[in-house]
């Protein structure tokens, strides 16, 4: 069987490296891609995940899961809802009242709720959010231990000039 040509082989290395960086490329896009992750649940599935987050004090877990389920699937009502009691467990009551808003606008009838539980959750949403941020009482701790440290502080002043003078007379 006769050699390829020096011309011959020039020619298929020339055409091959950029050949192998393509598919070098591509095989490496593949694999690196999202689509081979794990999907994001159902909207119907993720409320039992998010309050199992929830009870276990896995705020910031309950938060990715419903960020995945929200962002594979924008239109749906229950994902928004399932958000909303995450956000008001969280203590963001204005950022819950805005999911509950979109929900009930994208499913008015919102029948994956009973009606009793939904009407008490959005009662207490718009409680929360026309009673404000809580206030901290910090600043009066902060005020109650200044007074109490300077008044031990001239306690002790005055027990320590006292037994100077005694021991001075």
């Amino acid at each position: 069987m006769a050699q390829p040509s020096d011309d011959v082989v020039s020619i298929m290395n020339r055409i091959n490296k950029p050949l192998h960086s393509f598919f070098a490329s591509v095989i490496a896009a593949v694999l690196s891609m999202p689509v081979l992750a794990a999907p994001s649940p159902a909207p119907e599935s993720i409320q039992a995940v998010v309050e199992a987050d929830v009870q276990a004090g896995r705020f910031a877990q309950a938060d990715r899961a419903i960020a995945q389920v929200l962002a594979a699937h924008p239109d749906s009502a229950q994902a928004h809802d399932v958000d909303a009691h995450l956000l008001a467990d969280e203590g963001k009551w204005p950022l819950a009242q805005a999911e509950l808003q979109r929900a009930e606008r994208l499913d008015p009838r919102m029948e994956f709720e009973r009606a009793d539980v939904l009407q008490a959750f959005a009662t207490r949403v718009q409680q929360q959010v026309q009673a404000g941020p809580v206030k901290s009482s910090s600043a009066g701790l902060i005020a109650l231990a200044s007074a109490f440290i300077l008044t031990f502080v001239y306690i002790m002043v005055g027990i320590f000039r006292a037994r100077k003078r005694q021991v001075g007379s």
